[in-house]
């Protein structure tokens, strides 16, 4: 090989690995896009629907025509108070979209991280008759930050209590792998369509088996996804024989 046809060579490897990381770059722009124009929607129409209920109870107050006030004030807290809730999700998710999500990790157990989720969606679960079940949790040691985490978890929970029927059982199981650490949530919601799983972290995804509209409006799994992955994890989901699994994959903490 003549040197002119070894920098020749080069060259052309050096332009494919240019054209390469542009074609990626493209791609990531073209998710992004599309990640916008979902945010839009989602503010057009979830955001919209509940504010026009607030403006015709508060009217209704205001014109003395509420045959049942209490239940108007008592209504309107709480349409207030799941606002609340939708817009901080669309803070958290604007956040982790835009790459300013700032991480504290600490070394933290999975056991300690379990049992604190598990504690907060105890009264959720308690209403709509689900056990929550967390025998098979592993003490193990993670790096991650613990507020972020916890909101991971706290979401996988809400969301599988709310498609799990009652009776029905939500487990929460934590192990080493070969990969780092595993925390499984396994619900009883039947299942997903298999042409759905792909989209169940999209923003605004709700799939059509839900037993009441999930607060945040489909916005939970997408963040679940976007602190996993600031983490330089993993969230997936698979269907198991009566309802199906989300699994997060962290990488294991330092020696």
């Amino acid at each position: 090989t003549t040197p002119a046809t070894a920098e020749l060579d080069a060259l052309s490897r050096e332009l494919a690995a240019t054209s390469a990381r542009l074609a990626r770059s493209r791609e990531r722009e073209r998710a992004l896009e599309t990640s916008r124009r979902e945010l839009v929607a989602w503010i057009s129409h979830d955001l919209r629907t509940p504010l026009a209920g607030l403006r015709a109870m508060s009217e209704a107050l205001e014109d003395g025509v509420a045959a049942d006030p209490d239940r108007y004030l008592r209504q309107i807290r709480a349409e207030v108070e799941r606002l609340n809730d939708m817009v901080g999700d669309l803070f958290e998710l604007s956040r982790i979209h835009a790459g300013t999500l700032v991480l504290t990790p600490a070394r933290i157990s999975v056991y300690d991280l379990v049992g604190d989720a598990l504690a907060g969606a105890d009264p959720l679960a308690r209403r709509h008759g689900v056990r929550l079940v967390g025998d098979a949790v592993a003490a193990v040691p993670v790096e991650v930050d613990g507020k972020e985490m916890s909101r991971v978890l706290g979401n996988l929970l809400v969301n599988a209590i709310r498609r799990t029927p009652a009776d029905g059982t939500v487990a929460v199981a934590a192990e080493r792998s070969a990969d780092g650490v595993v925390v499984s949530v396994t619900d009883g919601c039947g299942g997903i369509p298999e042409e759905d799983l792909p989209r169940v972290f999209d923003t605004g995804w709700r799939g059509t088996h839900a037993r009441t509209p999930p607060a945040g409006a489909g916005l939970g799994l997408a963040i679940v996804r976007g602190i996993v992955e600031a983490h330089r994890g993993r969230a997936t989901v698979r269907n198991i024989p009566g309802g199906c699994r989300f699994e997060v994959t962290l990488p294991p903490a330092q020696v």
